[in-house]
């Protein structure tokens, strides 16, 4: 009996523990439940080389890294004869950032030029909660770069979205 007595301060002290490395491990994980995630479809331009397009889609996205702080992502992948650019924001806030970025006199706007120098954009998919403003947003630095592709926006219904930040 008296062992019993000296296991369960001791079994106590392993919860609270146990419990207290649970409550941090939450703390960490921060819940973004307006991010807006924007997949953009590239087809390759005949003259450009693999060499080319790896040295350029790292500069634009250490470029993007350096910029805008409230991207949370930005990566580009290989998909057959296309490349598919990923592009992670905070809220549709941070999308209309980039948006202002490549709009002319904005920052990134000599790299978005040198970007279509590489691609063909086919065509840009948004995903996420934004609203009427991104909407109205991106079609109005649509027109003003004489974008011709199609935007297609796909409304969050619901999920999570989670950043270790």
């Amino acid at each position: 009996m008296y062992s019993n007595y000296l296991f369960r301060p001791t079994l106590m002290a392993f919860l609270l523990i146990a419990f207290q490395g649970l409550t941090k491990a939450e703390q960490k994980q921060k819940y973004l439940p307006k991010e807006v995630t924007v997949f953009v479809t590239l087809k390759i331009k005949n003259n450009a080389s693999q060499e080319h397009i790896k040295n350029f889609t790292e500069k634009y996205a250490a470029f993007v890294d350096k910029t805008e702080p409230d991207s949370l992502g930005w990566s580009y992948h290989q998909s057959g004869e296309k490349v598919i650019l990923i592009e992670r924001y905070k809220d549709e806030d941070a999308n209309i950032v980039t948006a202002k970025n490549i709009a002319p006199n904005g920052i990134r706007y000599q790299l978005l030029k040198d970007q279509l120098e590489l691609f063909t954009v086919e065509k840009v998919s948004v995903f996420g909660a934004f609203t009427k403003k991104l909407i109205d947003f991106n079609a109005m630095t649509a027109k003003k770069l004489n974008f011709k592709f199609p935007f297609q926006y796909n409304p969050f219904i619901s999920g999570y979205s989670k950043n270790a930040r």
